[in-house]
């Protein structure tokens, strides 16, 4: 094996057009599993946070559990969990099913992009769950009071008064959590996921090229940017004059 080969192709590969169209396709698939784990953990944890606070004390104890399980369990572990304990159950019966016919590859189990949104849905969702109950909680009690007294029940008044006061408050965390989760999709890699970082080691691990710190060199720019734009967007939301004005206006909008 010559020197030449040994040194490896650095950035040379970079000139050519079909190495960018492979890795931007994997960061597309990151995005793709992020954007699905993120509605579903918005969704997952605005429910999870108003049950944590219900008048019902069985409702509660059964929200509470599920953000303390998923919350102090390592995501990893919930990857192999939810992919190899899918695999032993038999799904083909959602085949029948239009909108699920995805979720289940050929054999008739959990396919390996659905159990990678799963995972990152539960951890996340118990995390977003945290951040929208501290939201809640901040708001002033007479508030929530005020909107019972006008004849709105638990639910109407979490919905209509508690929600989008917590939300606006809590949107720099929020973005800050959906930070986090971008990030997670990497370790769709472990499941053979073509995500941006397997795509990446598929390049590296080539003999042909043999440029692992060059390739995640590059890999690392493509996480940075999105994520650094997010990170704008957060102290946006925390810096912005107007947010404070917004959410004192509802308040005592709620109050009347």
């Amino acid at each position: 094996m010559s020197i030449d080969v040994l040194a490896g192709a650095g950035f040379e590969p970079f000139k050519h057009w079909p190495i960018w169209h492979f890795l931007l396709d994997g960061l597309w698939l990151s995005v793709r599993i992020a954007l699905y784990a993120i509605g579903l953990s918005l969704v997952i944890g605005m429910v999870m946070a108003v049950g944590r606070l219900a008048p019902s004390r069985p409702l509660r104890w059964l929200c509470s559990t599920y953000v303390e399980v998923f919350r102090a369990t390592p995501l990893l572990l919930l990857l192999f969990f939810i992919f190899f304990g899918a695999g032993r159950v038999d799904l083909s019966a959602l085949r029948n099913l239009p909108l699920l016919t995805s979720l289940v590859d050929d054999r008739g189990h959990l396919d390996r992009i659905p159990a990678a949104v799963a995972a990152l849905a539960l951890y996340n969702s118990a995390v977003v769950a945290e951040i929208i109950r501290a939201g809640i909680l901040s708001i002033s009690k007479g508030i929530l009071e005020a909107s019972r007294s006008l004849g709105l029940t638990y639910l109407q008044s979490m919905r209509f008064v508690a929600l989008p006061i917590a939300l606006r408050r809590m949107a720099p965390g929020l973005v800050s959590q959906v930070i986090t989760l971008f990030k997670d999709t990497s370790l769709a890699s472990i499941l053979s996921i073509f995500e941006l970082l397997r795509s990446a080691r598929q390049i590296y691990d080539s003999p042909l090229y043999n440029n692992t710190i060059e390739v995640l060199t590059v890999v690392s720019i493509m996480y940075f940017i999105p994520c650094y734009a997010l990170s704008l967007l957060a102290q946006r939301l925390e810096q912005g004059p107007d947010v404070t004005a917004r959410v004192g206006t509802i308040e005592a909008e709620s109050l009347v």
